[in-house]
């Protein structure tokens, strides 16, 4: 997902490019607006990805969509006309453009779909989940484990009824 904005950086600012982006994990299919900016270049990214998870409740692996729609500004290290060092951004963690006035959007789109992801992803939305007792995916096949919740506080009252009954 790299982009050569060298003929961009030319232009006059507010210069803009359009591009589809390719099916490369984890984008499905999207697009890209690239503008030119004062600093570098405006990045518009609207994408439709596809994300790699693990259910919350039985841990089976699957993948399920998301979009993920961000902008960032990619800045210039390099003047593109003289070749000149630009000074660097005050912003610590900036996406920047490569010396060879290329943008690689591969690391804002992983970031992104990062904060996209669910925090408690489901395989299916009436996932069983697995047996705490014996760990038997329920979704599966059932056990047949005593998975009762007791409270602790109704122990002696519970072992007074078993001696009763027993």
């Amino acid at each position: 997902m790299q982009f050569n904005v060298s003929l961009l950086l030319r232009e006059p600012v507010g210069a803009i490019r359009h591009f589809a982006l390719e099916a490369e994990p984890p984008v499905h299919r999207g697009e890209v607006q690239l503008t030119h900016t004062p600093g570098g270049v405006l990045v518009h990214v609207e994408a439709d990805v596809l994300l790699d998870a693990s259910c919350s409740r039985c841990l089976a692996p699957f993948s399920y969509p998301a979009r993920i729609d961000f902008e960032e500004i990619f800045y210039q290290q390099v003047d593109v006309v003289t070749g000149a060092r630009l000074p660097a951004p005050e912003e610590p963690d900036a996406f920047l453009i490569n010396l060879n006035h290329t943008i690689d959007i591969t690391e804002a789109v992983r970031q992104y779909s990062e904060m996209a992801a669910e925090m408690q992803p489901l395989c299916r939305p009436d996932c069983p989940g697995i047996c705490p007792v014996c760990g038997q995916d329920l979704g599966i096949a059932t056990c047949q484990c005593d998975r009762t919740v007791t409270d602790p506080r109704w122990a002696p009252l519970a072992a007074l009824k078993r001696a009763q009954n027993g």
